[in-house]
């Protein structure tokens, strides 16, 4: 979610905690087929054992009254194949659990917090 963020931040001055809240159950999501059982440790620790732990931290989100999608921040699709170049440049991107290959990874990351 921080590569993501850093772009976002940079190219639409969407402040970095928002960033968070928006790509951070995104990101989950595209990642549990690498790490679900990381994930049902974070469900676990949120006081919601065996539940999706992306359901459980979005649902946590929006009851703060956070920004929950790439829309509410005003960040529309057409933007998306330029955010997925620029984050694919930052030391973030390799750090994440399931290996993005491509800018095409990114853009289905930001499909799902569209």
């Amino acid at each position: 979610s921080h590569g993501i963020g850093y772009v976002l931040g940079a190219a639409f001055d969407v402040p970095h905690g928002y960033t968070s809240c928006i790509m951070l159950p995104a990101v989950m999501r595209w990642n549990a087929r690498d790490n679900a059982e990381r994930q049902m440790i974070v469900a676990a620790a949120m006081g919601f054992p065996g539940h999706n732990a992306a359901d459980v931290l979005d649902a946590f989100i929006r009851s703060l009254g956070m920004p929950r999608s790439l829309a509410d921040v005003r960040v529309a699709p057409e933007h998306f194949d330029a955010i997925a170049e620029q984050a694919m440049r930052t030391n973030w991107i390799s750090r994440n659990p399931r290996k993005i290959e491509s800018p095409a990874d990114v853009r289905e990351i930001l499909l799902l917090a569209a």
